[in-house]
């Protein structure tokens, strides 16, 4: 009897168990059926979802909102479970390579909102060239300023290495200016030759056919002998010119627009008589002449020199009213690492009203208003 008992016994326990079995794999299809549903419902693919089963991630999916990077990632080789949560969190771009330059960001050791930053600041194609260096610190610095240019790159980096004191802001704002680059030795040719807000520096020169266009005698009454200037910036000299006489003050243009000759002749007369490493700091050779632009002219005020300007009443009023006739103090004080020339109180430069009012009122340069607003 007890063996009968004992055998009876098993047999329930068997049955139970056999029935707890079928009541789980019900319960794991309903799951499984429900969690199907729940995917489906979120939009991702069939291809996707039985991968996402596949993989033993469906908790993890199911807990974040679509991704149509993971819809994507997961159908491919490329695919990788230990970028899962960066696939989950990066927004999608339709490119057939983009998963794979994804993981290769991630190999480098960028973290998800450095990644994040990368895809929303450049385009996708410069992303091959981050991925061409190794992981640099700080990036997110680096991106975060308005006029990063990734084809500079490896120059800001560079730079910083050598100014590690300056900003961020401000390694990016040197190297868009050319400042980590040797006077000279890399100048671009102007383009826009036509436009009175080119830029003329060390940095950037004339095309060696250069001949500007609409040059107009300035008024006897405002020079000290017959000189020419841009049509625009005459008339807007003679303007200031004549309201500074209504205030029983004296302005007179004494150089404007130089040949390129004439130019070489004074840069080849203060190498010569100064040493060309002096002559470089407050003259520009040929072709790198802003006076060669006719938009740029020297003045003096008073009876003294013009290298006095800055001691006269004229000087004064210039410093302040200029900007409302369009000129700017072109080499302005404390600004000689940006400008490349010695404080120059006497030369003015035509860059019309608005960009004058904003360089006087930010205390700027051209070349970093250029920088900020011009630069491609």
């Amino acid at each position: 009897m007890k063996n009968k008992k004992g055998i009876i016994t098993i047999i329930i326990l068997v049955l139970i168990l056999i029935a707890l079995c079928f009541v789980l794999f019900i319960f794991r299809k309903d799951t499984k059926t429900n969690d199907y549903k729940k995917l489906e419902k979120m939009n991702y693919s069939t291809e996707a979802i039985n991968k996402i089963f596949e993989e033993k991630i469906v908790d993890k999916v199911l807990d974040n909102e679509y991704s149509k990077t993971l819809d994507e990632a997961i159908t491919t080789d490329e695919f990788e479970i230990t970028n899962l949560d960066l696939y989950l969190n990066i927004d999608y771009i339709n490119k057939d390579d983009y998963i794979n330059e994804l993981n290769k960001l991630v190999s480098i050791g960028y973290n998800i909102e450095e990644i994040e930053l990368i895809i929303g600041k450049i385009d996708y194609a410069d992303i091959k060239i981050i991925n061409n260096y190794t992981y640099i610190n700080d990036l997110k610095e680096y991106l975060e300023y308005e006029n990063f240019k990734i084809e500079y790159l490896e120059r800001y980096v560079n730079y910083r290495n050598n100014n590690i004191a300056l900003s961020f802001n401000d390694i990016i704002k040197n190297v868009n200016m050319d400042l980590d680059k040797e006077s000279y030795s890399d100048p671009k040719t102007v383009e826009n030759t036509n436009d009175i807000l080119m830029l003329i520096n060390k940095h950037n020169k004339l095309p060696d056919n250069f001949e500007p266009e609409n040059l107009e005698k300035i008024s006897s009454k405002c020079t000290t002998k017959e000189l020419l200037l841009n049509s625009e910036a005459r008339k807007s000299f003679e303007l200031m010119c004549n309201d500074i006489k209504s205030l029983g003050m004296n302005l007179r243009a004494i150089s404007t627009y130089r040949t390129r000759d004439y130019q070489n002749k004074l840069y080849t007369d203060y190498s010569n008589r100064n040493g060309k490493a002096e002559a470089d700091t407050f003259s520009a050779r040929p072709r790198f002449s802003e006076h060669e632009t006719g938009l740029a002219l020297d003045v003096m005020g008073g009876n003294t020199t013009y290298t006095d300007f800055h001691k006269t009443d004229e000087f004064k009023w210039v410093e302040k009213n200029a900007y409302n006739y369009g000129f700017i103090i072109r080499y302005p004080k404390e600004k000689e690492h940006i400008t490349g020339y010695k404080y120059e109180s006497w030369h003015l430069r035509y860059v019309g009203k608005d960009v004058a009012k904003y360089i006087y009122e930010n205390n700027i340069t051209f070349e970093e208003y250029y920088e900020k607003f011009l630069l491609k």
